[in-house]
């Protein structure tokens, strides 16, 4: 008895402990295994309007192992409709839900559970249930015996107010406010507007300049429902990919867009580097960057119509490469090819007698 309770107030300690940085969710993870004879632990969700399961954290399963549950297995595990009728928080066997013979007959027992994982079971609890999924912690374990399992299944219920709060607190973003605040008001302070955004559109943070921004008409908008859209279609799309789960970026995604007003801004896409458990609970955090980009005088544009005979678009041209942008940024800004700003471009060189893009723009900035 004293060794159940110790062990449940270390793994209660854990909690906390991979909750504030203290320790890692691998270590409560880790440690949550070895409750169990051969104990494979893993929380995961499904999704109550598909078959899709996704597993956020194990440990002692195999990557073979989780892939075919998560593309597979998962879908025809028995265990999973029947956690629906087991209130939230209480930590269950996997033979009080269903009978054991039953489940000797199925391809999830026969073909992963047993072959594959080695286990006969599984106890765990439902520690959250919205209205579209399932946040499961359960682990498979070889033991038969229903008493000692039932034993193991009072753990998770002790355990489950716990992990609830931790994952309330981590769902409602407290954890990295502070190093929020801190991002915002720097790009406050250069004038750019910072939005961190959810895998569904909602916002979770943004900073003073980037709401001026969109009351202001910038190319990113909030829709009715609160959400942020954004008016470029390639980039709203871009959004879409980069904020779902099975986004990936290998770099930002840049474009330049116009305002309601003409004005251009370039806009930076940045899929965000979460913790995995973080991650694994609210889904991936895409940031968008808003840059105005600054106009140079009219009294410049007047100069190098005058003096080097340049037509109003090739001044343009000229104007965006001294702003920094690329010829790629420049063509999709003005919605035409990258080739007919190349060719803009040798025009532009050949007026004003100059043969690369250092020297355009230290001739413009004279």
């Amino acid at each position: 008895m004293q060794n159940a309770i110790a062990g449940r107030l270390e793994l209660t300690d854990l909690v906390y402990g991979s909750l504030f940085g203290e320790c890692s969710w691998q270590h409560f993870m880790d440690r949550l295994a070895t409750t169990l004879p051969n104990g494979k632990s893993a929380f995961h969700y499904q999704d109550l309007t598909s078959s899709l399961a996704q597993v956020g954290l194990v440990s002692g399963f195999g990557e073979d192992e989780i892939e075919q549950f998560h593309n597979h297995y998962a879908a025809v595990n028995p265990w999973v409709p029947r956690t629906m009728l087991v209130p939230v928080g209480r930590g269950i066997a996997g033979d009080s839900i269903f009978p054991r013979a039953e489940l000797a007959k199925t391809e999830f027992y026969n073909d992963w559970l047993k072959r594959q994982t080695g286990c006969e079971t599984s106890i765990g609890a439902t520690i959250l249930r919205d209205s579209t999924r399932t946040f499961i912690l359960s682990t498979c374990t070889s033991s038969t015996d229903p008493e000692f399992n039932h034993r193991a299944a009072d753990l998770y219920t002790q355990l489950s107010p716990h992990l609830r709060r931790a994952v309330d607190f981590i769902r409602r973003g407290e954890l990295v406010t502070g190093e929020r605040r801190t991002g915002q008001a720097l790009f406050d302070a250069i004038g750019a507007g910072l939005i961190h955004v959810s895998e569904t559109g909602d916002i979770r943070s943004m900073n003073d300049r980037a709401r001026e921004m969109l009351e202001a008409g910038a190319p990113v908008r909030f829709r009715a429902n609160g959400r942020i859209a954004i008016t470029d279609p390639r980039a709203a799309e871009t959004l879409r990919f980069l904020a779902s789960r099975h986004g990936v970026q290998v770099e930002p995604y840049v474009a330049v867009v116009r305002a309601a007003d003409g004005a251009s801004h370039r806009l930076t896409l940045v899929r965000l580097k979460s913790d995995p458990f973080v991650e694994f609970l609210n889904g991936p955090t895409v940031a968008i960057v808003i840059e105005p980009i600054a106009v140079s005088g009219e009294m410049r544009g007047v100069r190098l119509q005058e003096d080097y005979r340049l037509t109003p678009k090739e001044v343009r041209i000229a104007e965006a490469i001294a702003a920094g942008l690329s010829l790629r940024e420049i063509a999709d800004s003005d919605g035409v090819s990258y080739e007919t700003v190349r060719s803009h471009v040798k025009n532009i060189y050949g007026k004003m007698e100059v043969s690369s893009q250092a020297s355009l723009v230290a001739r413009l900035l004279r």
